[in-house]
């Protein structure tokens, strides 16, 4: 009896920490602070890891997840991110969706300049027919180097909760009505350290109980 109440919970304990330990910070359409108003939208999840020296790589996932009465496709994302290197630079290196290419830095008015990105023709408004882009129901996956001399402590959360909001801003074109949209995204963060501390604590005060 006794081996059964411990082998199951360090079980159930197993499942929980090895994914929520690795977790993507997941992100949404924010449909109310978009430029038109549209009702355009789009869901993913965004992934920073150090490669060494001053090299780091970002992965975005995004789906387009607009109402098929919205209509439209995704052309083009961008995104911001805090570091203390005036020069840091990105340069997008995969894609699944090969018609969106490498934006560098770029001026997505109203919301600002964004220092990386994917869009088809390798711009942020426009580049070719929007035909090109991500379809509804459709999702993608990119992958940036960043380069700055800070790499080695960017986080997540470096992308996520960059100082200039939006940290991710979505462009929609070929909507429906024949209009397009600008949709700024919204980040969850993934569980943090101390509440999986705070949940394996949890789990071994039940363990000594029983």
């Amino acid at each position: 009896m006794i081996r059964t109440r411990f082998t199951a919970p360090v079980w159930a304990a197993a499942i929980v920490f090895a994914p929520s330990a690795m977790a993507s910070i997941v992100f949404s359409g924010d449909v109310g602070g978009s430029a038109e108003g549209t009702g355009a939208t789009f869901s993913g999840s965004l992934d920073y890891e150090h490669i060494g020296a001053n090299v780091g790589e970002l992965s975005i996932t995004i789906s387009n997840d607009t109402p098929a009465m919205v209509g439209g496709r995704l052309t083009s994302l961008v995104f911001r991110f805090d570091s203390i290197d005036p020069g840091a630079s990105t340069l997008l290196l995969s894609s699944t969706l090969p018609s969106m290419i490498n934006t560098g830095s770029v001026n997505a008015s109203p919301f600002g300049t964004f220092q990386g990105g994917a869009g088809l023709g390798g711009t942020f408004l426009g580049g070719g027919s929007p035909a090109c882009g991500l379809a509804i129901g459709g999702t993608a996956t990119f992958v940036w180097r960043i380069t700055a001399s800070d790499a080695g402590s960017l986080t997540d959360l470096s992308f996520a909760n960059a100082s200039s909001q939006p940290s991710l801003l979505v462009r929609f074109r070929g909507l429906a009505d024949g209009g397009s949209d600008k949709v700024p995204g919204t980040f969850v963060p993934a569980p943090s350290t101390a509440a999986l501390v705070g949940f394996a604590g949890l789990i071994a005060s039940r363990r000594r109980r029983a």
